[in-house]
């Protein structure tokens, strides 16, 4: 079995990535010490950002970004596949890779960018190394293409998101950036 690379960023992103509560701040915060060094800078204009705000103004921004647009969903296979069989395919291999690491989806869908996340971090180097540029790096650059709003600070984080990726080296080729 291959060795895993330190992917701890994953784990440090992922509480990100979902809806806000109490703590949010402090797991941006752990974040911004523990990202990659590329992407240091914009996570800690973010970690700024967000301790400014109040959580209910947290909360509002998250479900504006997140859930009221359906283009900008976190279940990355939507984006990938949209409504097709190829995308219940994807949610089937997804789960027995979450159950084969013993990683809990809580109550989402095992597409869904937090648990993708605490997954990759996990994954053997050459999986990840398959995994995380033809499926999560491509998803990335569909649910961003959606927002209109470049300032707004969850698009910061997805840009920031990116960056990781490109800093482990995580980059989709031309051809895997559309699934469709």
């Amino acid at each position: 079995m291959s060795e895993v690379r330190d992917r701890n960023w994953c784990l440090l992103m992922a509480p990100l990535l979902e809806y806000p509560d109490a703590g949010y701040r402090d797991h941006a915060r752990r974040a911004a010490e523990g990202c990659p060094a590329a992407v240091r800078e914009q996570l800690e204009t973010f970690v700024a950002e967000v301790s400014g705000l109040p959580l209910a103004s947290l909360e509002e921004s998250f479900i504006q970004a997140f859930d009221l647009n359906p283009d900008c969903a976190l279940d990355i296979g939507w984006h990938l596949f949209g409504e097709d069989y190829a995308r219940g395919e994807f949610l089937v291999k997804m789960k027995g890779e979450h159950r084969k690491y013993g990683v809990d989806e809580h109550s989402e869908l095992p597409d869904h960018l937090p648990t993708v996340l605490r997954l990759l971090a996990i994954m053997t180097e050459e999986e990840a190394a398959q995994f995380a540029p033809q499926f999560l790096a491509p998803a990335l650059i569909k649910i961003r293409s959606h927002f209109k709003d470049a300032e707004h600070p969850f698009v910061r984080l997805l840009d920031i998101l990116s960056g990781c990726l490109a800093s482990a080296g995580y980059q989709p080729a031309a051809e895997e950036v559309v699934h469709e």
